[in-house]
């Protein structure tokens, strides 16, 4: 069952976790039981809900610390349909914990793999970085989405992130597999052509979603701590592509 997507990028400010957010809750009202896994220790894909990851002993840290079940720390949204296993800063310590031994990488896909036949499908939104969760979150995943923003780094910041998903297959033996090329902030093929040369740009074409986040300016109005742009305006542009993405990815990982 391969159903466990991560949402990556090498640099912040492409909108990840607005995108992992956004797509989980697009993904739910559609129908599909989905699961939302914020694996970095700034929370902005959890912060809607509303907890103080200071206080809150029920996230990604405690289940990667062993001290409770991943079943205990995954809890309801006001979507139906979307569960969320939070994430926090007690993710920065015990990741300083786990990166010393390369085996640890794979522990979040041992607790995936606990919980994901549950659900149509799992996203995780991976941080920015080439640290110990950035790998960890691609090393549980069947399938990789690159958020890029089109600008004059936007085909050396994937190709980067395809040299580590070659290091995830051959260190841990893993098929992850690239599901696409998510442009974010982008109103036109030709703002993504523009910052490629055309040999490479039709290379890469083959792996771009149809569907691009355009620059909305709900997007700066409605910021992730208020939850799914869909809640507060369904027919804006962004709110729209999301929906768009995620019927893209309902067909493509074939969820009835």
């Amino acid at each position: 069952m391969k159903n466990v997507l991560t949402i990556s990028g090498l640099k912040g400010g492409t909108g990840k976790s607005v995108t992992a957010l956004n797509l989980s809750a697009s993904l739910a009202l559609y129908g599909k039981k989905v699961l939302l896994v914020d694996c970095d220790p700034q929370a902005r894909a959890s912060q809607w809900r509303k907890i103080d990851s200071k206080e809150n002993d029920h996230d990604l840290a405690q289940v990667l610390a062993g001290r409770i079940g991943v079943a205990d720390a995954v809890s309801g949204t006001d979507i139906e349909g979307l569960d969320i296993l939070p994430g926090g800063f007690g993710l920065f310590s015990i990741s300083r914990k786990l990166t010393r031994r390369i085996d640890n990488e794979k522990l979040l896909r041992l607790i995936i793999d606990e919980i994901k036949h549950d659900y149509d499908i799992v996203i995780l939104d991976a941080p920015s970085s080439c640290g110990y969760l950035s790998i960890a979150a691609l090393t549980a995943a069947d399938w990789l989405a690159a958020v890029v923003i089109p600008d004059e780094d936007w085909v050396s910041d994937f190709y980067s992130l395809i040299r580590i998903v070659r290091y995830i297959r051959q260190s841990h033996n893993t098929p992850l597999g690239i599901a696409g090329i998510l442009f974010n902030r982008c109103n036109s093929e030709k703002q993504m052509e523009n910052r490629a040369a055309p040999e490479v740009f039709e290379k890469i074409r083959p792996l771009i979603y149809k569907t691009m986040i355009p620059d909305d300016e709900m997007l700066d109005k409605k910021p992730p701590s208020l939850g799914p742009l869909s809640l507060y305006d369904i027919k804006a542009q962004a709110s729209q592509a999301y929906l768009g993405i995620a019927r893209e990815i309902i067909c493509a990982f074939n969820l009835k």
